[in-house]
């Protein structure tokens, strides 16, 4: 699923990626020049080394092998309370769709995912008996999960808490603690803070589309597949919180102070720092760490019912097959329509294009220009791109350009926004035909042509 995920276009944010690291002279400069937060360092890394390709899935490499790799080590986490838990558990990662989505991609949500998961695993093990191997293990992976992604500080904020909280109840005694808190969080927190140093307080916040903090809520629907219709989602959270809140008791009931860490990397750290960040942009795949984790606790929870005799394994059997249906139902349409047909409409442009340019505008300079010169080269063939910027109204062609592109973000309603439009200079346009993108992912297209031109 997420081999087939990854064969379809790349979207902006990719090409985004793609066109930040062209400019550098070597790989020091991914850390040390590009200072942007969509500069995620490993993807960065990977996408300098492996050079320009075009439109390549070859891009989406390790996220897939990373994607992979959490279904493996979801179900070593949730086999040390049992077989079925970790059957569960790799179930659920490994049909989740914004699971298959993000470990299809060519960015950093993948990667965060995987080592969030490997240093939980290490970790877990390092409270239990402080070896030298352990925190090795954690320290390594907490370093390459901030590589990864800086969302990895929801994961090791909520682990700092947890391994002090876990070290406060034992009999250490504070020197042995201090000791054990330094042996396994000194070098991550050494690597972040020099990387706030040399890049983090220099970032430029590349935007989007204001979203608000219901997102946060929506992250939990989408966690178990959000039902397709707008009405659906809250019920869904609210589904979701009552399985977390289930999970959460189950390990309370336990005695495992593994809830001190749930409930930070699900709740309080990321609602904390959305707080701090002080952004309306906020988007799905921002949460999507502790998205992971939703998933281990409810295979907790999956578990449990399977113990309690029929009525719990059908109960367990019905909320599995729900969750397969609504995750595949965004799972097939990641595979029919990709992150955005991008190479398909450029080239109906250039085919239906009878003069050897093309001209377009766009209701979004920065989102659709970027896309466009991306896939102009090879989709074009013989026709060649003229984009005229909104910002240069002035300087458009008389009767304006022969096309015009409108966008929509992927959780909007794909319709069409209507059958004509006027641009800014007052010329007006004919919708033809629109293209589609998976939710979370890419955005959708719709190709108007100038009425003058018929």
């Amino acid at each position: 699923m997420r081999i087939e995920g990854a064969l379809n276009d790349l979207w902006l944010d990719e090409i985004w990626s793609v066109w930040l690291v062209r400019p550098i002279k070597s790989s020091v400069q991914v850390f040390t020049k590009i200072h942007h937060d969509n500069n995620h360092y490993l993807n960065s890394l990977w996408l300098y080394w492996t050079g320009f390709h075009g439109n390549w899935p070859g891009y989406r490499f390790p996220s897939i092998v990373a994607g992979v790799g959490s279904i493996v080590l979801a179900g070593l986490i949730s086999r040390r309370r049992s077989a079925h838990a970790a059957w569960f558990a790799m179930l659920l990662v490994a049909f989740s769709y914004v699971q298959i989505l993000y470990s299809s991609e060519a960015r950093g949500y993948s990667e965060v995912v995987f080592f969030a998961l490997l240093s939980f695993y290490a970790l877990e093990k390092y409270l239990e008996r402080q070896t030298c191997w352990s925190a090795l293990l954690f320290s390594i992976s907490s370093i390459l999960g901030f590589a990864s992604h800086l969302i990895f500080l929801n994961f090791f904020c909520a682990a700092i808490v947890w391994s002090g909280w876990r070290f406060m109840k034992s009999e250490l005694g504070a020197r042995r603690t201090i000791k054990a808190m330094l042996a396994s969080h000194a070098a991550p927190t050494a690597f972040l803070t020099v990387l706030y140093f040399v890049d983090i307080r220099h970032q430029a916040i590349g935007g989007g589309t204001e979203s608000g903090a219901g997102i946060y809520m929506d992250s939990f629907a989408w966690a178990l597949g959000a039902p397709p219709g707008q009405f659906s989602m809250l019920p869904t959270s609210l589904l979701a919180v009552a399985l977390s809140i289930a999970g959460l008791w189950i390990l309370r009931r336990e005695k495992s102070d593994a809830w001190v860490f749930f409930t930070g990397v699900i709740l309080a750290v990321p609602i904390l720092l959305a707080i701090i960040r002080h952004s309306d942009v906020l988007y799905v795949r921002y949460f999507i760490v502790g998205m992971a984790f939703l998933l281990i606790l409810w295979s907790f929870v999956l578990a449990a019912l399977c113990q309690r005799g029929w009525p719990g394994r059908i109960t367990s059997v019905l909320l599995l097959a729900g969750y397969f249906v609504f995750n595949g139902w965004h799972t097939l349409s990641l595979f029919k329509h990709g992150r955005g047909h991008y190479g398909e409409a450029v080239r109906f442009l250039a085919v239906h294009t009878k003069e050897p340019v093309v001209s377009i505008g766009s209701d979004h300079d920065f989102r659709n220009a970027m896309v466009l010169q991306f896939y102009a080269k090879e989709a074009m063939a013989d026709h060649h791109l003229a984009y005229y910027p909104n910002s240069r109204i002035d300087a458009w062609p008389k009767g304006g350009p022969e096309w015009f592109i409108c966008h929509k973000e992927s959780f909007a309603d794909p319709a069409p926004p209507g059958t004509n439009m006027t641009d800014l200079a007052g010329n007006r346009y004919e919708f033809v035909k629109s293209f589609q993108t998976a939710p979370l992912s890419g955005v959708h297209w719709y190709i108007f042509h100038n009425q003058a031109r018929e």
